[in-house]
C-alpha cells in the first residue's frame, strides 16, 4: 500500500504518453477517475464540462497545484459547453469565484451577450451556480456544495464558518496564502 501511495504522488512511469500520443505530458487532475497525465491542449479540452476540477502540473520534481484558468480554460454561460459565444461578456475584472465541495475556485467567467441571452445571475442559476448577488454577480456556490451543507447542518450541527474554513483548507492546508471568496469593487 505504500508503495502505490507514494507512486501516486510521484510522475509515475516516465514512458506515459497522452491520449493524443504526445510524450511527457505535465498535467493531471486530482478528481477525475485514474492517473493518466495529459498535455497542455488535452487537459483544457477534457475540462470543458468540468471547470471546478483540481489540476496538478509536474515540474520536473513534484506535482504543483495549478488552475484551469492559468492554463487558459474561459466558462461560457448561456450555451452548451464548449460551444463558442459570438457575443461573450467577461464577468467583472475577468475574475470570478465559485465555491464548490472540492474547495474554492477562481475562473475566468464569460456571460452570453446574445440578444437571447438571460440576464447574469439567470445563467448562473441555469449552470447550477447560485450567485451570491443578482446585481453584477462576482461570487457563486454550486447547487451541489449548497445541498451537502444543508445536510451537514442538520447531521452535525456544522456552522457556516466551519463549513467555510474547512473549504478553505482543501485549496490551502497549511494557511501560506490567502483564499479569496469575494471580489472587491474598487
Amino acid at each position: 500500500f505504500l508503495d502505490e501511495t507514494l507512486r501516486l504522488e510521484g510522475h509515475g512511469t516516465p514512458e506515459s504518453l497522452c491520449c493524443c500520443g504526445l510524450a511527457a505530458p505535465r498535467f493531471r487532475c486530482r478528481d477525475c477517475f485514474g492517473t493518466q497525465m495529459f498535455c497542455h491542449e488535452c487537459v483544457l479540452h477534457n475540462h470543458t464540462r468540468n471547470p471546478l476540477h483540481r489540476i496538478d502540473m509536474w515540474n520536473d520534481s513534484f506535482f504543483q497545484l495549478t488552475s484551469l484558468k492559468k492554463l487558459g480554460l474561459r466558462v461560457q454561460l448561456g450555451h452548451t459547453p464548449g460551444e463558442r459565444c459570438y457575443n461573450p461578456r467577461t464577468s467583472s475584472g475577468d475574475e470570478f469565484i465559485v465555491i464548490d465541495v472540492h474547495g474554492v475556485h477562481e475562473i475566468a467567467l464569460d456571460f452570453c451577450g446574445c440578444a437571447s441571452a438571460q440576464i447574469r445571475y439567470k445563467q448562473l442559476l441555469r449552470a447550477r451556480w447560485y450567485p451570491a448577488t443578482i446585481s453584477d454577480p462576482r461570487t457563486a456556490a454550486t447547487f451541489a456544495l449548497l445541498e451537502h451543507f444543508h445536510l451537514l447542518s442538520f447531521e452535525s450541527k456544522v456552522s457556516a464558518y466551519e463549513f467555510y474554513h474547512s473549504l478553505a483548507r482543501r485549496n490551502n492546508n497549511a494557511g501560506l496564502s490567502d483564499i479569496r471568496v469575494c471580489i472587491q469593487k474598487m
